[in-house]
């Protein structure tokens, strides 16, 4: 087996992986799971990787929605604010390929050199069709 290509970057899928998205009064809230904040910290620090995030928003969001429900739950210092990247911003859901090579291209990483965390298998193996690394993240419920 040849060795896979260093990692530069994780990108992770928000619901069921960073934490749970409630829905309170209208608004849309993301309530991070105990061991996120550790696990981000981790990758950053311990791996040096960059963090990006690459999720299927609703409708009636935006990607700035996303930013800003990543930043009430405290995660705005981890991911690399150009390396968001939405269904709205590559004009294709997870699982297709393309958002996941829209998410690559926007981070200026090469797609082999990057890796894709989420609780969905059809997503994940959307990520590694399109050459990234992929791993499946057991859900916290």
């Amino acid at each position: 087996m040849a060795n896979p290509a260093p990692l530069n970057i994780v990108f992770f899928d928000v619901g069921g992986t960073l934490g749970e998205v409630e829905t309170a009064a209208g608004r849309r809230r993301l309530r991070v799971f105990a061991s996120t904040a550790g696990l981000l910290t981790a990758m950053r620090q311990t791996l040096g990787l960059r963090i990006g995030v690459i999720s299927n928003i609703l409708d009636d969001m935006t990607t700035d929605d996303l930013r800003a429900m990543l930043a009430e739950a405290g995660l705005t210092a981890m991911p690399d604010d150009s390396c968001i990247v939405t269904n709205k911003d590559a004009h294709v859901r997870k699982p297709c390929r393309k958002i996941y090579e829209f998410a690559a291209r926007r981070a200026g990483v090469a797609i082999e050199r990057c890796l894709y965390v989420g609780d969905e298998a059809d997503q994940v193996e959307g990520a590694q069709k399109a050459g990234m690394a992929g791993l499946l993240n057991p859900p916290n419920r």
